[in-house]
């Protein structure tokens, strides 16, 4: 190879680093500023029993599906759910988060297949029906340690 080449390898390869190092220092911040000010989730007592939560069993294993809500609006429009995946142990195996209107026709109970768990987003930022697989794949696992993926 020519000189120039070798160099402009170098080169390109420098300024990967350098996006590589400022991109997981931007998310560390990112971590770290939701691990300061975590979401507040309440009532889960309520929203478990209101969206046919509870503990389920699959593959002969029970899980333990919670689900907690920050609070709607005064219309109880929007209220942010948090949706968690638990072992027997009470590990996290899978966490989402989705929106729920209490006073609407949009669907919002959980259902069960024989090998998922559907829930349904009220919000306009992504699609209608989601699921989770069961029980929960190693990705599931991964997501709901990492702030921005869950």
């Amino acid at each position: 190879m020519q000189t120039w080449a070798v160099s402009r390898i170098a080169k390109f390869r420098k300024i990967g680093k350098r996006l590589l190092v400022i991109s997981l220092v931007i998310y560390a911040t990112i971590v770290a500023f939701y691990k300061k000010f975590p979401d507040k989730y309440y009532n889960c007592e309520r929203d478990t029993k209101a969206l046919l939560g509870g503990i389920k069993v699959y593959g002969g294993k029970k899980y333990n599906i919670v689900l907690c809500g920050k609070g709607g609006d005064e219309n109880l429009l929007g209220d942010k759910i948090r949706l968690q995946v638990l072992s027997e142990n009470g590990e996290v195996l899978a966490q989402r988060r989705f929106v729920v209107n209490w006073i609407t026709n949009f669907p919002r109970e959980l259902e069960y297949g024989p090998d998922y768990v559907t829930y349904y987003d009220a919000s306009q930022q992504s699609g209608f029906e989601h699921r989770i697989n069961m029980p929960p794949t190693w990705w599931d696992w991964v997501r709901a340690r990492l702030p921005l993926l869950n």
